[in-house]
């Protein structure tokens, strides 16, 4: 509780240093913090930050001064996070590219963009760079949200692990199908970080046909995974071991990663942090900073 009670503490503070600006695209306005843009040079990368689901700029407070040094930088807060105004539209990965899109055009920052996903913001990053991915200089993976999953691809982890068959088609179905309260979309409680938990859901249920079917840009692709397992013990499954759940998941999901990294002729890396939990940049900044310096040299 202590570690949770730090981190929000580290949000505001950092939120107030940042002198956060708020920028009016389309009549809805979007905090965002840049550093550095008034010195870019002509056709120099931007890093392009995308926050976890439903978190903040301040999330990035421990590596984003610190990489303004190297580059410029953009953060900002999605539609409905924070002091980000409310769309009424859901944020599917197309339209949150779009209003990624237009914040940047309307902020007159323009590309190459070195874009860095944190959780869901990996997803939309991966997204982004998939529906313009002539403005990309690089891609950055920080523990993401898994685009390259499917429905199968969990159901042979649950059978490695020993979950009985009848019991996989019963979480499964829990997970994906299970008939969910739906709020009204005019009820603006409900807009954010739920809405981008819906569209999480959705994506999956497809197996991310969305956004396998986007292109990949021929850029550098780094991903940084966590390996420690944070579950508390009151949130761990009754059905399975949670724990060994993780582990082979994380296998699983290196295996695919690296199919991507190699996908691209510009090469790229994939960082494992075993002391690392979910917030890979916040429990080793300076791991992050570093290879993210390796990736803008050479470009």
């Amino acid at each position: 509780m202590k570690n949770i009670l730090n981190f929000f503490l580290f949000l505001l503070v950092f939120t107030s240093d940042a002198q956060e600006k708020s920028v009016n695209v389309n009549g809805k306005n979007f905090a965002v913090f840049t550093k550095g843009l008034e010195t870019r040079k002509p056709n120099s990368p931007v890093l392009v930050f995308e926050n976890g689901m439903g978190v903040g700029i301040g999330s990035w407070n421990t590596v984003i001064d610190e990489l303004a040094k190297s580059a410029p930088v953009f953060a900002y807060n999605r539609q409905g996070v924070e002091k980000s105004d409310k769309i009424y539209q859901m944020p599917t990965p197309k339209q949150t590219a779009e209003n990624l899109k237009a914040l940047l055009k309307t902020m007159n920052i323009p590309p190459p963009y070195v874009v860095v996903g944190h959780s869901m913001g990996g997803l939309y990053a991966r997204s982004f760079a998939g529906y313009y991915p002539d403005e990309i200089a690089g891609l950055v993976f920080v523990d993401p949200a898994d685009f390259t999953e499917s429905k199968d691809d969990w159901n042979q982890i649950f059978r490695e692990i020993g979950v009985p068959e009848k019991r996989i088609d019963e979480m499964m179905y829990n997970r994906l199908y299970q008939p969910k309260q739906v709020a009204s979309r005019s009820d603006s409680l409900n807009f954010g970080p739920w809405s981008e938990r819906q569209e999480l859901a959705e994506l999956r249920r497809t197996d991310f046909a969305v956004i396998k079917n986007l292109p990949l840009p021929n850029v550098p692709v780094y991903f940084f995974v966590g390996g420690k397992f944070e579950v508390p013990v009151a949130n761990r499954s009754t059905d399975y071991d949670h724990e060994r759940f993780f582990h082979v998941k994380n296998s699983k999901n290196i295996q695919r990663w690296l199919q991507l990294i190699h996908s691209s002729s510009k090469g790229g890396a994939l960082i494992y942090l075993a002391n690392s939990g979910h917030y890979i940049h916040r429990d080793d900044a300076k791991a992050v900073i570093a290879n993210i310096r390796l990736l803008l040299e050479g470009l």
